[in-house]
C-alpha cells in the first residue's frame, strides 16, 4: 500500500447519455448502510447522500442551557485525560491532572465557544495537538467520550471530520475517531494484527445538536452509545502503545480537518459501564436507559 496520505476523491458530476436501448442506472445506495471499514493505505469509497437522510433542523448558533462538570474533586481512577475547553487562550488543559496538556494552533478555533457543560471549542480548520505518552495508551481497554455538534457540511457523505485520533491509518497503529455523513465511526489497528471498527448509521448524528458519543472497547468487544443509549457493537480488541501524538479536530497528516464544536473529551485507560456512561454525560439511568437533560 501507498503511504501517500490519503485524500477523498472528488466528487464526478459528469453524465453518460443513455439511447433506447440502454439499461437504466442502478439505484443509489441505502444511506443507512454503514459505510466501509476505513483501511490502513485505502482511501474510503465515495458516500451517496440521496436526501433522505433524516438531520433535525437547529440553529448552529444556538446553546443550550450548560450541563454541570461531570466531576467534582480529583478525576476518577482510569481518567487519562479531560479535555474541558475551559480555557479562552493559551494551552488546552487536562483536568484529570495527569499533564497531558495541549497546543491550540493561532487559527481556525474559538476557544471559549458556548459549549455542552460551561465552554467549548469551535473548529473551522483549526485543531489541538498532544504529546504522544504512554499514560494515552490503551493497554487493556479503553473508553471516549466526548460531546460533539458536526457542522451541516459533515452531513455531505464526501466530507469527514476527526475528532480524536492517534496515528494515520496507513499501515500503522492507529486510533481513529471521525464524523462523515452524519454518522460517527471509531477505528482500532494493529499494524501486524489486523483493524476493527464500530460506525453508527448515516444521519444518526443530528447536525447543530449537542449528542454524547462515547466507545467502549474491553478487549473483546467495541461498543457505541449516542446519548447513553447502546447503539452499535463488534469485535473488540486491537489495543496497544502508541508512537503518534493525540490530535484533536483532524487527523495527523493534516487532512480531515473537523468542522463543529467539540466539549468535554474524557480519555479512558478503562472499560466504562453504560450506567457510568449516562452519569458522565449529566443525564439519569435507570432500568429503562439513560435519560439525558435537555
Amino acid at each position: 500500500m501507498s503511504p501517500a496520505p490519503r485524500f477523498l476523491p472528488p466528487l464526478l458530476l459528469a453524465a453518460p447519455l443513455f439511447g433506447c436501448a440502454t439499461a437504466p442506472p442502478p439505484p443509489p445506495p441505502d444511506p443507512a448502510s454503514p459505510r466501509p471499514l476505513e483501511i490502513a493505505g485505502d482511501a474510503p469509497p465515495p458516500r451517496t447522500n440521496t436526501g433522505a437522510l433524516q438531520i433535525a433542523a437547529a440553529d448552529c448558533n444556538a446553546a443550550p442551557a450548560p450541563l454541570p462538570a461531570p466531576f467534582l474533586g480529583p478525576a476518577p481512577p482510569g481518567l487519562a485525560a479531560w479535555y474541558r475547553f475551559e480555557e479562552a487562550d493559551g494551552p488546552v488543559l487536562d483536568s484529570s491532572g495527569h499533564g497531558h496538556h495541549g497546543a491550540a494552533t493561532s487559527s481556525g478555533l474559538v476557544r471559549g465557544a458556548p459549549g455542552r457543560v460551561g465552554r467549548g471549542l469551535s473548529f473551522s480548520g483549526g485543531h489541538v495537538r498532544v504529546p504522544a505518552s504512554p499514560g494515552l495508551d490503551f493497554t487493556t481497554a479503553a473508553t471516549i467520550e466526548l460531546w460533539v455538534r458536526i457542522a451541516p457540511e459533515l452531513n455531505d457523505p464526501l466530507v469527514e471530520g476527526s475528532t480524536v485520533s492517534r496515528g494515520t491509518g496507513e499501515s500503522d497503529d492507529n486510533v481513529l475517531m471521525h464524523a462523515g455523513c452524519g454518522d460517527m465511526q471509531l477505528i482500532f489497528s494493529r499494524a501486524s494484527t489486523g483493524t476493527t471498527n464500530v460506525t453508527s448509521d448515516c444521519g444518526s448524528i443530528p447536525v447543530c445538536q449537542w449528542t454524547h458519543i462515547a466507545y467502549v472497547n474491553d478487549g473483546r468487544t467495541l461498543t457505541l452509545y449516542i446519548n447513553g443509549a447502546l447503539t452499535k457493537t463488534d469485535q473488540g480488541g486491537f489495543l496497544g502503545p502508541l508512537r503518534s501524538d493525540l490530535f484533536i479536530g483532524r487527523r495527523e497528516q493534516g487532512i480531515f480537518p473537523f468542522a463543529g464544536a467539540m466539549d468535554e473529551i474524557l480519555w479512558w485507560r478503562e472499560a466504562r459501564t453504560q450506567a457510568q456512561i449516562c452519569a458522565d454525560a449529566g443525564g439519569r439511568w435507570s432500568g429503562d436507559g439513560c435519560q439525558l437533560r435537555p
